[in-house]
């Protein structure tokens, strides 16, 4: 008897059917995504404090370009640390109202999977930019690569987890944006 539960439950998610497994899955990836989006409303919430928003950090942040000398990295990392020297405050801004956005897309679940793989490349970038990959590795009493690489995981995982598909405004947005639709979650009735 299970042989046929389990094989009739495969046959309705083939069929584009959801059973209380994947609805019980989407509701739990769902949950997961919202929880991701406060953890990116208090990263935000740190990035409009004064001493960032005003520029006044961003030499701290991204200061790690002189402990690197790995020529594409150093270069890398020089490039962003000129831009964002450029204009302290507007860089700052910039990065607040970004992670602002994030947050808020992650946790309303509006065009999720843009949000998914935005957050994935800003991640990729903060990684790769203020963290320095981490750099150098040799360094005694290097414990970890940096939060951020976790950040793209993160998103990607809930990209492949339809983590917009349920408790999302995606569900309203989906049916508006026509051609667009494909940077919502897909639908699961």
């Amino acid at each position: 008897m299970s042989t046929l539960t389990d094989s009739t439950s495969s046959a309705a998610v083939a069929a584009g059917g959801t059973t209380a497994m994947s609805g019980r899955r989407l509701r739990g990836a769902a949950a997961v995504r919202i929880g991701y989006g406060l953890v990116w409303a208090i990263d935000a919430s740190f990035k409009w404090l004064p001493g960032f928003v005003h520029g006044q950090t961003l030499s701290q942040e991204f200061g790690k370009a002189s402990k690197v000398t790995t020529p594409g990295v150093h270069q890398w990392i020089q490039l962003w640390h000129g831009l964002a020297g450029a204009s302290p405050g507007t860089f700052a801004v910039g990065t607040a109202i970004v992670e602002t956005a994030i947050a808020l897309g992650l946790i309303f679940g509006v065009f999720s999977n843009l949000v998914f793989v935005g957050s994935a490349v800003f991640s990729f970038g903060i990684w790769s930019s203020a963290e320095a990959f981490h750099l150098p590795w040799s360094t005694p009493g290097i414990t970890d690569l940096g939060p951020s690489v976790a950040y793209i995981f993160a998103s990607l995982a809930l990209l492949c987890a339809a983590a917009g598909s349920v408790w999302s405004m995606d569900r309203v947005l989906r049916t508006k944006v026509g051609r667009f639709g494909w940077l919502t979650s897909p639908a699961v009735d």
